[in-house]
């Protein structure tokens, strides 16, 4: 299997670019850099083609941040990018971490045997994992029963959840990393890995898209954000039968 290794890159962050390229050369991989989408930049037209905000504050209550809709942008163009290229899969990382020293023959694990279409190989949240099989180095790549687990800084794709997230995350309804792990309402075959495939550098872990203060402003009053509070039970429940009943099969 071909696989492509992609990064997310905002041009005002060279710094972030050279950091993560020489920990992944080190690990005998060459990155393809893709131009980020700076939020605060674009246009209301532009994100009127991408962002439903009505439909953001009622699923997540809370108005969307430009870092947000800026990172949900730029996986899409990973995607576009992906998929104009031959490669079978594709590795995307966001520029603020590093491969650890297995990164690369536990991917190859991963892809040697087809019982996925996206896996998460780093969380906020470590999930409980109903554990599908044994990865080299102890890790497991399993299903998750509780989340949203958190970020979206580094996955791998094959090009059938390319092609059905391209579509189908259209419009943003909620963030990326929400969005991206919900394989119910998707169809595909989501896992994850535990413990992580990637680390946060310390050198440019911090976030370009709003600390807590910000994100904490942007949240809708309590009365407003009912409806983010019975599609979240809904979401809850849904992914505990996802994570019971998902087949390894297409």
């Amino acid at each position: 299997m071909k696989i492509a290794y992609y990064v997310i890159n905002l041009d005002r962050s060279p710094d972030r670019l050279a950091a993560i390229s020489a920990d992944a050369a080190s690990s005998g991989l060459t990155l393809e850099r893709v131009p980020a989408v700076d939020g605060a930049a674009a246009s209301v037209e532009t994100r009127r083609r991408v962002l439903d905000e009505a439909g953001f504050r009622r699923l997540h209550g809370k108005v969307p941040m430009d870092g947000e809709y800026g990172c949900y942008a730029s996986h899409l163009d990973a995607f576009d990018s992906f998929l104009s290229g031959d490669a079978d899969a594709a590795v995307i990382f966001e520029d603020d971490v590093r491969p650890t020293a297995d990164f690369v023959p536990v991917v190859e694990a991963i892809a040697a045997v087809d019982d996925w279409d996206l896996v998460k190989l780093m969380h906020h949240r470590m999930p409980a994992l109903r554990s599908r099989r044994r990865l080299p180095g102890g890790r497991v790549l399993g299903l998750a029963w509780f989340g949203p687990t958190g970020s979206s800084a580094c996955y791998l794709i094959n090009r059938r959840a390319a092609t059905i997230l391209r579509d189908k995350l259209v419009p943003m309804r909620l963030p990326y990393d929400v969005a991206l792990e919900r394989g119910w309402a998707l169809g595909l075959r989501i896992r994850h890995v535990r413990p992580d495939l990637v680390t946060s550098n310390a050198a440019t872990k911090k976030s370009l898209i709003g600390g807590t203060k910000m994100y904490a402003r942007a949240r809708l009053a309590p009365w407003r954000r009912m409806t983010t509070l019975a599609f979240r039970t809904s979401e809850f429940l849904r992914r505990a039968t996802y994570a019971a009943l998902a087949s390894d099969r297409r």
